[in-house]
């Protein structure tokens, strides 16, 4: 029996991690994924203490931060929950090869990426169909890309796609782009990239690879244009089919209060999976270590 268990292994769960540590409580961290979405970040400009720094940079530097605490505690990667249930001394959680039971909770799984969900997006998934510029950009040098999608994500993408390709398309369903201005300005002032708005996909061609595109666009009529490579980038979605016991919101996030304690005793949740609005990797380590204060202050008091 584990006094708690951190489900997530990204910046709020982290953080959370060495809180308990410095405590020396009895707890164990099932990372699933290392790094979680910030690993996969291209460039990083608004955490504090580095001007600008790549996702998996960062993992790197929380990682040896946690290294600081291996003797204190077990962490496990790769192994992901599956089902959480109540038990008579607190919870137990199932992964895919275990069960584990513990006092307390604290769910830090983060979010995934949404699917767009049209004919060909996974029939060439891994042929031309991706989800990650950061990891296959290099693929593409030289090469007339489009990316799917009109925040945050999809500029971002696109800014570290045009260092390899010969043209960017972003395509959005807006009119406008929308998110961060200083991205916004850059994709306006490259001559390598092209905004097509009000474009619905409708659906991906190839034969081996990607080679085309079909979209709706402003005037509703289907336009074709030919791609050797598809970016989906249009949001993220949390990481919550695991886990019932909780309260969520319409869009399946962990409604949590100030205190990120959910709707039942014992568990928590932090980061990105939350309800809170704010999808920041700061903000997840700021969130992950209240939570982690609170476990403790639950801990002593029980």
């Amino acid at each position: 029996m584990y006094d708690s268990i951190i489900i997530g292994g990204g910046p709020a769960g982290m953080a959370a991690a060495i809180y308990l540590a410095r405590q020396k409580i009895n707890f164990l961290m099932l990372a699933g994924e290392v790094g979680g979405q910030t690993l996969w970040s291209s460039e990083v400009e608004n955490y504090l203490g580095f001007h600008m720094i790549n996702g998996q940079e960062l993992v790197s530097k929380f990682q040896e931060h946690l290294k600081d605490y291996k003797k204190d505690f077990k962490m496990i990667s790769g192994e992901y929950v599956t089902d959480i249930s109540q038990s008579d001394k607190g919870f137990s959680v199932k992964t895919d090869a275990n069960v584990y039971e513990s006092k307390t909770l604290l769910v830090a799984t983060g979010t995934k990426h949404r699917d767009l969900g049209v004919p060909g997006e996974k029939d060439f998934y891994g042929k031309g169909v991706t989800y990650c510029a950061t990891c296959d950009a290099p693929l593409f040098k030289d090469k007339q890309v489009h990316v799917i999608g009109g925040g945050n994500s999809a500029m971002e993408a696109t800014l570290f796609l045009v260092k390899y390709a010969s043209s960017v398309s972003i395509m959005s369903i807006d009119p406008e782009l929308h998110g961060d201005e200083v991205m916004i300005e850059k994709i306006k002032q490259n001559p390598k990239i092209r905004f097509i708005s009000q474009a619905k996909t409708i659906r991906i061609t190839g034969e081996k690879f990607v080679n085309g595109i079909y979209y709706s666009g402003s005037d509703g009529q289907e336009v074709h244009e030919s791609t050797q490579g598809v970016f989906i980038e249009i949001g993220l979605k949390p990481v919550s089919d695991f886990i019932n016991l909780v309260d969520k919101n319409d869009h399946a996030e962990i409604i949590v209060d100030k205190n990120n304690a959910t709707s039942v005793k014992g568990i928590w949740a932090a980061g990105d999976v939350t309800d809170i609005t704010e999808k920041q990797i700061a903000v997840a380590v700021g969130e992950g270590s209240k939570a982690a204060l609170q476990i403790l202050k639950y801990l002593q008091n029980s």
